[in-house]
């Protein structure tokens, strides 16, 4: 799986799906010095023509060796040996998040017609560009049903649980596909750079592609040795 580009769609409409600033974990070796992980991973990422922010706490961890860690706040951390992170209460927690926030897009668009993914009004826009513009196709995406109640449950002032619109297509697929989703999410992030070199993230923003890009990663890090380092970096992934 090679990195690819997506077309923006940010517009100032705030609810059309986009492609910006996401989580891109970095293998490296275990003789990886812990104080060397941050600008190691960073620089990882430069090699394969990525740029990067800074590091980001992203793993759960409950060890007290902070010391071999990338930074650490209140139970997370940017990094630092498989062994110590707590990568397996990361994937249940998000599973079990995923499982409740299901069920209440469930009712926010109970009896509602299914809706089509932007991808799919952004492929028509790009068959014909002058024929469907790409103002219409923002339009038509924004004006299905299932969009309009999930815009208005969002826009509740101090809304506990919003419901991104960009997972439409993985709501649309049922209970246990959203969650298994949110499971294997919950730990490489949008990109996933292996230790031998290489780059893997999804090729678009199609549900397919994203499983695809999420069973090839969590098989990566399956495989990884306990002493092997995972730093999480801000980047375009």
């Amino acid at each position: 799986m090679h990195v690819s580009s997506t077309t923006s769609t940010s517009t100032s409409r705030p609810h059309l799906p986009t492609r910006s600033m996401g989580i891109a974990v970095v293998c490296l070796p275990a003789d990886t010095p812990a104080a060397a992980l941050a600008a190691k991973a960073t620089a990882t990422l430069a090699a394969r023509g990525l740029s990067s922010s800074g590091v980001l706490p992203h793993f759960h961890t409950h060890t007290r060796r902070t010391g071999k860690l990338v930074d650490r706040w209140n139970g997370l951390t940017a990094g630092g040996p498989i062994k110590l992170l707590d990568l397996d209460g990361m994937r249940t927690r998000a599973a079990a998040g995923a499982a409740a926030e299901w069920l209440l897009w469930q009712q926010v668009v109970a009896r509602l017609r299914p809706a089509q993914p932007f991808w799919s009004f952004l492929d028509r826009h790009r068959a014909d560009e002058h024929r469907y513009p790409l103002p219409r196709a923002q339009a038509d995406y924004l004006a299905q049903p299932q969009i309009l109640a999930m815009t208005a449950h969002n826009a509740i002032p101090g809304q506990p649980c919003p419901l991104p619109t960009r997972h439409l297509e993985a709501f649309q697929a049922g209970y246990g596909t959203y969650v298994n989703l949110a499971w294997l999410a919950a730990v490489p992030g949008d990109g996933l750079a292996p230790e031998h070199g290489g780059w893997l993230t999804a090729r678009s923003q199609r549900l397919f592609d994203a499983l695809d890009y999420l069973g090839i990663a969590n098989g990566h890090l399956a495989q990884l040795p306990p002493g092997a380092h995972l730093v999480a970096v801000a980047s375009p992934a």
